[in-house]
């Protein structure tokens, strides 16, 4: 087993354990993860309603980032909250940045295929991943939407890769199921270096050329 299929095997494993303590206590209006109280919200009213209202709101340049920095807190928080559950320090920060797809998975943001896998801890820091079921552009595709979508789902993974690293990272969509294509692809690098890797041409390659690994939750088998 190579290292990076180990460190998979590990986070799965962990990751497990960890979204186990899963809990609601209605008497007390309260859902928690592993004691951290969280509030259940549509999946349509984050992915469409809000950034509709956004748009009213702040206009279209502006609502884009606003979900962006919204997934980003979420992703942060998350983070942090898991790394201290079960005490993940910054001596295994490759590991840290691994777990996040299983999180992003059991939060319900989407799968991870991981296509280039380069977690430098300098400028340098690139990951390549793509994503098939993120529910943002589910969400797009039903309201008959054409246009990127997954603004929270690249905030988040820039927050949980900033915190598994302490560096700034930011996440770009590539790509998008809602314009059409068949996976949403994203680029994870360092804030100052990501537009010069978004001109890569390694990063707009068919996914068939790379060597991809999944790094995301077994599917249910079809009944």
């Amino acid at each position: 087993m190579t290292q990076l299929s180990a460190l998979i095997a590990r986070a799965l494993d962990d990751m497990c354990e960890y979204q186990e303590r899963f809990t609601r206590d209605p008497g007390h209006a309260q859902v928690s993860l592993a004691d951290i109280p969280h509030a259940l919200v549509p999946t349509h009213v984050v992915a469409s309603d809000l950034p509709r209202e956004l748009v009213e709101i702040l206009g279209a340049e502006l609502a884009p980032a606003v979900m962006y920095r919204f997934g980003r807190l979420i992703g942060l928080s998350h983070a942090a909250a898991f790394f201290a559950d079960r005490k993940i320090g910054m001596t295994e920060p490759q590991y840290r940045v691994l777990t996040g797809p299983f999180h992003f998975a059991w939060a319900g943001y989407g799968d991870v295929q991981l296509l280039l896998w380069e977690p430098r801890l300098d400028e340098d820091f690139l990951v390549l991943w793509e994503s098939d079921n993120s529910f943002s552009a589910r969400e797009a595709l039903n309201d008959g939407h054409r246009s990127r979508a997954c603004h929270l789902q690249a905030g988040y993974a820039a927050g949980w890769a900033s915190e598994a690293t302490g560096l700034p990272i930011d996440v770009q969509e590539i790509a998008c199921r809602a314009e059409g294509v068949s996976y949403c692809r994203f680029a994870m690098a360092h804030r100052d270096r990501v537009s010069l890797w978004m001109r890569d041409p390694r990063l707009h390659r068919p996914t068939k050329q790379y060597k991809v690994m999944p790094a995301s939750m077994p599917r249910a088998a079809s009944v």
